[in-house]
């Protein structure tokens, strides 16, 4: 049996390897056609809501929920953090804005929080803010400052 593998999972298994390249490149295909052209239904939605004065206020509201959030989430960490005795100035974390930010944790540094930590950092330092919350901040920041030292 031959077999393409994705990870440590098998996706499908051919009796050869030509049929496992003839099946993968058929996954391929479909793959591409997924990401090339998306379903309209999520445009149709966003027209909706932002065509409709009363969903537009709504959604406005949600928005500024969630950008406040985020910016509380920000000014947590950089408090935290220091508040565990992180010397190094995070406070650009603070000034930033959006979803993600870039740490300044190093490839060495962001493989020690996913192995020591479980904590998921992209490799080049960018951190989820959006998936801080005010419970995990105290572990998030605590290991940090232990990799820091």
């Amino acid at each position: 049996m031959h077999a393409w593998e994705a990870g440590r999972d098998e996706t499908f298994v051919c009796r050869t390897d030509a049929a496992a390249q003839a099946v993968l490149s058929q996954i391929k295909t479909c793959i591409r056609a997924n990401y090339s052209n998306p379903p309209a239904h999520g445009a149709a939605i966003v027209t909706t809501i932002l065509s409709d004065p009363q969903l537009r206020t709504s959604w406005d509201g949600e928005v500024r929920q969630i950008r406040e959030r985020i910016n509380g989430m920000r000014s947590l960490f950089v408090r935290a953090l220091a508040e565990r005795g992180v010397d190094r100035d995070f406070s650009f974390i603070a000034r930033q804005r959006g979803m993600f930010s870039y740490s300044g944790l190093t490839p060495d540094q962001v493989r020690r929080l996913r192995e020591e930590y479980a904590i998921y950092v992209v490799g080049s330092g960018r951190i989820n803010v959006a998936g801080m919350t005010e419970e995990n901040m105290v572990p998030l920041c605590a290991a940090i400052a232990d990799i820091l030292r």
